[in-house]
């Protein structure tokens, strides 16, 4: 399987994957790195051979769960 031949949307490719939420390629390299290192909030990812891909709704579920929420009140 090549990449060209992925046109299934519920994957992405490390080129989409920046493209569509920007995370920059150097970066998500670094994030797969931490599971080897049994790092929390390693980025989650399938490995075909040499082909890095994405599911999307990992993708949307990760980023869901380290989503910090930072809410001000102001008193009036």
């Amino acid at each position: 399987m090549s990449i060209k031949e992925l046109k299934n949307k519920d994957f992405l490719t490390p080129k989409e994957l920046e493209r569509e939420f920007g995370i920059s390629t150097n970066k998500q390299y670094k994030m797969r790195m931490r599971k080897h290192y049994n790092q929390e909030n390693s980025i989650p990812f399938i490995k075909l051979g040499k082909t890095i891909l994405y599911r999307r709704s990992d993708i949307e579920s990760w980023l869901n769960k380290n989503t910090i929420n930072n809410r001000f009140e102001y008193e009036q």
